[in-house]
């Protein structure tokens, strides 16, 4: 069901815009007006929306997956059913799906690909835990925020969507599905870690594992076709990482890795050791391989038996001739000191001990620093932060780190940290400067309420007029800071004040002297037409669009015409000037909260006339406000006679800089 903008859902949450369409759903960006933050809603489609059954499995999985609450999954917020409108409120994370990222790289490499898999088998790991199975994990699931956080979509209400494709006869993701889903319709854990394989897959090389004319035949491929080795593809890869994403792939479930997390310290101990020697112990708990199958095949149980037998024997000679080698060792140790051996030990030991002890040193230091300020303090030790807590703080500002967990930490580690959100009292100004209220002033109602409301503060809003401070910008408080006792009173601007004026007689005044006159009186410039005139000088003002001595409100916008002289009036009533329109909206810079300042902006017709480019002024410079709108709307543009085209240009008159241009066309009058 299509959403128009700005419809409100619930009484809360206002529709900001489309942003995205699936085969179940649209999504939409949408304002929470209730707790002041941005979300997006995913809004079920008609066909889906009349199907009981459906929506039934709908609301279990939309429940079931509102009870994750992970950094690396996308939150789900509520849930609502309201007639034949269901829809989901999620969190809204900027940012760029995997399947765009792979694409503008190409492939990521080695380092990358595992850091991105560990962030998603953590939440991954949480939501198997939780009897909460995906059933759809794909590239265009997963989401890299602006600040780095991978997070994983849909989790649970993929499922229903995969089970209504099924039942549909309608394949989707049949890249990354798994051999007994595609067969059988079923899924557990292990269908999960087989999909999050073939994107690892996809992250490593670029492509897909498996690709074919038509669904059917990708389909088939899962099930039949020999398990693709990353190595082929790129073969620079590590044998450790090649070996995680062939285990990750294997056809029956059984022979995969049982738990997401499994793979995960596989992942990490590729990191360390991307040869891959902790691959013997993986053959000793079952997975056959490293390296290709046929090769393990080859070797009969007789020679292992035979090889481990020697071994043993070797093994034998050495710890009788070691034993003798010490006994002697300790005979002489008086004269020699100590082994060798014992001072590798002791070296290796110490040199451990140093880089711990180092690590630990540094940590501290991160209090008081933001997440990215301390990410690069621990660069050389490649630490991740990931916020997870939120305090108040008076000692700390908002956004810096205020603690983190105790225990040893070392290379590569993930580390999760509590931010402050700043003092819990609210300082508004400084008690002893109280007519000082600059910075309070630069604050917005809307920001201060989210403040306001997470804090649990009572207040009361009042509306006042001001030709000083932004409409909907605090004006003043009645306290300096919440601390202090009694509810809490904030004057807010309206706007402008509309205070009826008198308004003046511009005719015959020159166009500078008009402006003046409008800004005195507390009125703004609406649009200036350019007409040519016999009778008027050219640059007076020829007419107004309010009638002198009517009253109008302050801050209306005032049009006037202004003479251009004679030029472009048919000679002997026979040749005709040449004019065009424009009716445009002009952008003055960029503004926002806690941005002001002014544009000195003139508007300037450009031709080409024989050869050489003449400028005409069609507005004289005039101040603009930085962030706000120009209308640029002129109704007869008189330009050179004969020339059929023209460029409008909008000049920023103090830097020289064109804001905006517009091409014309120019034509005989009449």
């Amino acid at each position: 069901m299509k959403i128009e903008k700005d419809a409100l859902l619930q009484g809360r949450y206002q529709i900001e815009g489309l942003i995205g369409e699936g085969g179940m759903s649209y999504v939409y960006k949408a304002k929470d007006k209730k707790l002041g933050r941005i979300v997006a809603i995913k809004v079920l489609k008609e066909q889906y929306a009349e199907d009981k059954e459906f929506i039934s499995k709908f609301q279990e999985e939309a429940r079931s997956a509102a009870k994750l609450n992970h950094l690396n999954i996308v939150s789900t917020f509520d849930t609502v059913d309201e007639g034949n409108l269901h829809f989901i409120v999620m969190e809204l994370v900027e940012g760029v799906t995997l399947k765009n990222f792979i694409q503008r790289k190409g492939r990521l490499s080695e380092r990358e690909s595992i850091g991105i898999a560990l962030q998603l088998i953590d939440g991954i790991d949480i939501a198997h835990k939780m009897g909460v199975i995906h059933r759809d994990i794909k590239p265009q699931n997963i989401i890299i925020s602006t600040e780095g956080v991978v997070k994983i979509a849909d989790f649970g209400i993929a499922g229903v969507a995969s089970q209504e494709a099924a039942n549909t006869a309608v394949m989707g993701s049949v890249h990354y599905i798994s051999p007994e889903q595609a067969k059988r319709g079923i899924s557990d854990a292990r269908s999960d870690i087989y999909s999050f394989s073939c994107v690892l897959y996809e992250m490593l090389t670029g492509k897909v594992p498996y690709a074919g004319e038509d669904s059917m035949s990708v389909v088939f491929s899962h099930l039949e076709d020999p398990i693709p080795r990353v190595r082929d593809s790129v073969k620079e890869l590590s044998k450790a990482i090649d070996y995680i994403v062939w285990r990750g792939m294997q056809k029956k479930a059984s022979l995969r890795y049982q738990n997401i997390s499994d793979m995960g310290e596989d992942l990490q101990l590729a990191l360390d050791d991307p040869e891959g020697s902790f691959l013997s112990e993986r053959e000793e708990e079952g997975s056959r391989i490293f390296g290709r199958k046929e090769m393990d095949q080859g070797i009969s149980n007789l020679y292992k038996g035979l090889a481990i037998a020697s071994v043993i024997l070797i093994a034998g000679v050495f710890l009788f001739l070691g034993y003798k080698v010490v006994g002697v060792l300790r005979s002489v140790k008086s004269i020699s000191g100590e082994s060798e051996t014992a001072m590798k030990v002791t070296e290796e030991s110490t040199q451990v001990a140093i880089t711990i002890s180092a690590l630990d040193n540094l940590l501290p230091e991160i209090v008081g620093k933001t997440v990215s300020e301390a990410e690069d303090f621990l660069s050389n030790y490649d630490i991740h932060i990931y916020p997870e807590k939120e305090e108040y703080s008076d000692q700390y500002e908002e956004g810096q780190i205020i603690s983190y967990p105790g225990g040893k930490y070392s290379t590569h580690s993930r580390l999760y940290v509590t931010l402050s959100k700043g003092p819990k009292d609210i300082r508004f100004y400084d008690p002893s400067a109280p007519s000082d209220l600059s910075e309070l002033q630069k604050m917005s109602l809307s920001d201060l309420e989210i403040k306001l409301k997470d804090r649990k503060i009572a207040y009361t809003v009042v509306e006042e007029a001001s030709d000083t401070v932004e409409k909907g910008y605090i004006i003043r408080t009645n306290k300096a800071s919440t601390k202090e006792p009694g509810e809490l009173l904030i004057t807010v601007s309206s706007g402008q004040s509309t205070a009826p004026v008198l308004m003046p007689d511009l005719t015959n005044l020159s166009e500078e002297e008009a402006i003046s006159v409008l800004e005195e009186e507390g009125l703004t410039l609406g649009n200036i037409s350019y007409i040519p005139s016999n009778t008027v000088e050219k640059g007076y003002v020829i007419s107004q669009s309010v009638p002198t001595e009517t009253y109008v409100e302050t801050g209306q916008a005032i049009s006037f015409s202004v003479s251009s002289g004679s030029e472009g009036k048919s000679r002997n009533g026979q040749e005709k000037a040449w004019v065009s329109s424009i009716n445009q909206s002009v952008s003055i810079g960029s503004g926002g909260p806690g941005v002001s300042g002014t544009v000195l902006v003139v508007v300037y017709l450009k031709q080409d006339i024989n050869g050489e480019t003449r400028y005409t002024t069609l507005q004289s410079a005039r101040t603009y406000a930085l962030g706000s709108e120009m209308q640029l709307s002129l109704n007869r543009i008189a330009g050179a006679s004969g020339v059929s085209k023209g460029t409008i240009e909008v000049v920023d008159a103090e830097n020289d800089r064109i804001l905006a241009s517009y091409d014309l066309d120019f034509h005989p009058e009449g």
